[in-house]
């Protein structure tokens, strides 16, 4: 079966695509366009919406713009971890701009490193960073979000990435945004301050959106302040027939990172210091699309997308005097400590501690075309829609570590540099990737009678990614990867409002740049500071098999939308990070079986006179179903060498099984709005269990209030009130040395833990000018 549906090649002598692959797309196609003549069908297309990857499939979760102004949340993950049922946030930097979105046991990340199963899309464009497929939430500016959908599963129309599912984030535009300037500003809390201040036009067959942030976040935590800066503009133009427009993104912040501490420590302590990323984004995007005025629509997209990524990162290094010469500084093999210049380093320094700093820098741009047509097939409705995709990016990696000194202090650990380069390529790399995606896709719905439809997709993809080694040799490399995914769906409306839906769907990822430059057993690397060689790794396949129902329920003032949801995932040749060496965060990636994750899902959406109410509940079994072996050296339960053994069955870490959500509201006055809201998860393996051999983070409970008043017609002021039980709990945890190679003798309990925050209030006004 995977060798009719997937074809993976690397290295040299890949790259051919054999006849049989083209000639299954051609069928496809054939298939779809086959007996095809137009019929006289009303086209009630919106021509300012430009969604340019197909159409919303069935099963999608949407959150509209009504429930967006509502809300007070502060980033997108925020407002995805709010309103869709199944998602839920784990906040592994300790940071509230750069959190973690998981979704149906897939994760959307900025952590460089972690298997990113979730494509997202700003505007119809992917915004998944190519060099790791991260996702930089930081940068997405959530006040010109119009509405968000949700795609769940492996779907192969949304391209690379889309194994658990797509997020869909549509931007704001002046046609469907009130005319007018509105401010938003608000404070309380931990130093945090927020100003957003929008304004939108409409001309006729004219219209702008424009909209800015500023944010700065003292933190709860210490050294973890941030400070958000965002951007967005946007300039469209419609006729009867034809629309445009084009937007930019810019983004610039500074955000503290203050991550994990060992359980002994004080929950506001910061661990090392500094742990730091400045991010700036520039992102043009345009648009465009026109109609023939015979069912037939054309689309088009084009993107300039660049961006920069710093961090710095201190920890402990594990460096002594050598054993054989006391006056010489050596590494835990035992082997002199160079500088740059490849000098050994004297003992004397200390250099118990490093100084990680590294920049990458991304340019990317791509294009999209597609096609819709409306007509009949077999003397039935019909739509097509085909389409290409072509992304370009080029990434430059460079780190360096400088030698530092650890310092406890109260509060945090400190390094502290000594001003000395470390030598060698395992404390340098410059690295230059080149990523080229190329996508063709076709997506046919066939209505066999009016409440029953059948939809056949189908993409196949071509991808190359180029790694030169601008410091050495070992990371110089060229992979291919190239594969066509399927998917089908059969939807049924039982009766008026009720919808039942079936679908099987298909998709992939490749292996990042990141994984492909550390994927050696032999020589495992600091990750992600530094890279050793170039070895291959498989292309990631996940199938998706989902049934579902959802509907509307109304009787005089009470309505109710309602959905159901079963689904199990499978992926192929998972990537996973295996621990190794004496460092934390040294190791390296490698293929290690499949996953699987089965899943339940229900939700509700109520109002009745002046109450809403909102509940859902998710449960999924995230599970390792191949055995293998895993370096945890910090576990507890390994054994001499370090080792745990994970056999099928086990949980993967940091993926709760159960989620369940609410939200009730009621307006006691015409002005007057109270809201209570609450997230219960349960427990969760620590990162580093793998083999699920100690007790997983608890379970815990958090609840938020918040109370909006509008007077003066214009003005809306609001509290909001975080944790109000100021609940003590954590979402993330992992295993390491609390000792800092034994530089804190204090901190003897392995696991570690990124605290959530204790209670908060914020308090802020809204005005309409």
């Amino acid at each position: 079966m995977e060798q009719d549906l997937l074809l993976s090649c690397t290295k040299p002598g890949g790259e051919d695509m054999s006849i049989a692959r083209y000639a299954a797309v051609a069928a496809l196609l054939a298939f779809c366009s086959a007996s095809y003549s137009d019929a006289a069908l009303a086209d009630d297309q919106n021509p300012e919406n430009v969604f340019v990857i197909g159409v919303a499939p069935a099963n999608v979760r949407s959150i509209g713009a009504d429930e967006i102004a509502a809300s007070h949340a502060l980033t997108a993950t925020d407002l995805l971890n709010e309103y869709v049922p199944g998602a839920f946030i784990s906040d592994t930097e300790s940071n509230p701009f750069q959190e973690d979105l998981y979704f149906h046991g897939y994760d959307a990340s900025p952590v460089l490193g972690t298997p990113v199963g979730l494509a997202v899309y700003q505007g119809g464009d992917r915004v998944n960073e190519r060099f790791g497929d991260t996702v930089l939430w930081d940068t997405i500016p959530a006040f010109a979000i119009g509405s968000i959908d949700v795609a769940p599963g492996a779907d192969p129309v949304f391209g690379l990435n889309a194994l658990g599912g797509a997020v869909m984030l549509d931007m704001k535009t002046g046609f469907d945004t009130p005319s007018g300037t509105q401010l938003d500003i608000s404070g309380g809390s931990y130093g945090r301050a927020r100003l957003v201040a929008q304004e939108a036009g409409q001309f006729g067959n004219e219209a702008f959106y424009l909209g800015a942030m500023a944010a700065d976040d003292s933190g709860w935590r210490r050294s973890s302040a941030s400070k958000v800066y965002q951007a967005y503009g946007d300039f469209s133009v419609r006729s009867n027939a034809a629309s445009a427009g084009i937007s930019l993104t810019v983004t610039s912040d500074s955000l503290n990172e203050t991550g994990a501490v060992p359980v002994q420590d004080d929950a506001r302590a910061a661990f090392a210091i500094p742990d730091t990323a400045q991010d700036q984004v520039y992102f043009l995007q345009g648009r465009g699309q026109y109609d023939f005025g015979d069912h037939t629509i054309l689309r088009g997209m084009t993107y300039l997308r660049n961006t920069h990524i710093a961090t710095a990162n201190g920890e402990a290094s594990g460096f002594a005097a050598c054993a054989a010469n006391s006056l010489v500084l050596c590494d835990d093999d035992g082997d002199p400590v160079t500088t740059i210049s490849g000098s050994p380093i004297p003992s004397s320094v200390g250099g118990d501690g490093t100084n990680g700093v590294e920049t990458t820098s991304t340019t990317a741009l791509g294009a999209s075309l597609e096609a819709d047509k409306t007509g009949e097939l077999f003397d039935l409705t019909d739509t097509l829609i085909v389409g290409a995709t072509l992304d370009y990016a080029s990434t430059d990696f460079d780190s360096a570590t400088v030698l530092g000194n650890l310092s406890f202090q109260q509060g945090g650990t400190t390094t502290e540099s000594v001003g000395i380069l470390l030598g060698g390529p395992e404390w340098n790399v410059r690295l230059r990737t080149v990523n080229t995606d190329e996508g063709l896709y076709a997506e046919n719905t066939l209505m066999l009678s009016p409440a029953l439809s059948v939809e056949l997709a189908g993409r196949l993809n071509l991808d190359r990614i180029d790694l030169t080694d601008r410091f050495g040799n070992a990371l110089t490399g060229n992979h291919f990867y190239a594969g066509f995914n399927p998917a089908a769906t059969i939807s049924w409306r039982v009766q008026d409002g009720v919808d039942t839906y079936l679908k099987f769907g298909q998709s992939s990822r490749t292996p990042t740049a990141a994984e492909l430059s550390c994927a050696n057993p032999v020589q495992p690397c600091l990750f992600p500071l530094s890279f050793i060689s170039d070895p291959d790794l498989r292309e990631v396949v996940s199938r998706t098999l989902e049934f579902g129902a959802k509907g509307k329920l109304a009787s005089g003032d009470f309505a109710l939308d309602w959905s159901a949801d079963a689904y199990g995932a499978r992926n192929e040749n998972d990537i996973v990070f295996v621990s190794s060496g004496p460092f934390v965060g040294s190791g390296y990636f490698k293929n290690v079986g499949d996953t699987q994750r089965l899943g339940v899902e229900a939700a509700g959406n109520a109002r009745w006179r002046q109450w809403n109410a909102r509940a859902s509940f998710g449960f999924v079994n995230a599970t390792y179903e191949s055995a293998f072996l895993d370096q945890s050296p910090f576990n507890p339960a390994a054994d001499a060498n370090g080792n745990i053994l994970v056999r099928p069955g086990d949980r993967l870490p940091g993926i709760p099984r159960s989620t369940a959500k609410f939200g009730i509201g009621y307006r006691a006055t015409p002005s007057l709005h109270v809201g209570l809201d609450g997230q219960w998860e349960s427990g969760a393996y620590l990162r580093g269990d793998e083999a699920n051999l100690q007790a997983p983070l608890p379970g815990y409970v958090v609840f938020n209030a918040e109370a909006d008043y509008a007077f003066a017609q214009r003005f809306d002021l609001y509290l909001v009130g975080e944790n109000i039980l100021d609940h003590r709990y954590a979402t993330f945890g992992l295993y390491g040395d609390p000792s800092g190679g034994g530089a804190f003798p204090q901190f003897t309990n392995p696991r570690f833990i990124v605290p959530a925050q204790p209670f908060g209030i914020q308090v802020g006004i809204r005005a309409e000018l």
